[in-house]
């Protein structure tokens, strides 16, 4: 097998999942083809929840950093 047709099988895979990406994320509109609408915005309430969960997380993992530098 010659060296270019190789590497074109090579690549094969990851074009498919290109395409196969780029159609999943392709337009949500209607069937008649009029664009989708935008998401509202999240309330407040629901970006003080996800950022209490981010500062859970943040404080978790600084937690397990320092007690894995404690193992040390």
């Amino acid at each position: 097998m010659s060296r270019t047709r190789a590497r074109a099988l090579a690549l094969l895979p990851a074009g498919a999942l290109a395409a196969l990406l780029l159609a999943g994320c392709g337009s949500h509109g209607s069937a008649a083809g009029t664009p989708g609408s935008t998401s509202p915005a999240p309330a407040a309430s629901e970006l003080a929840h996800m950022q209490k969960l981010v500062d859970d997380a943040d404080a978790a993992a600084s937690a397990a950093d320092t007690d894995a530098a404690s193992d040390n």
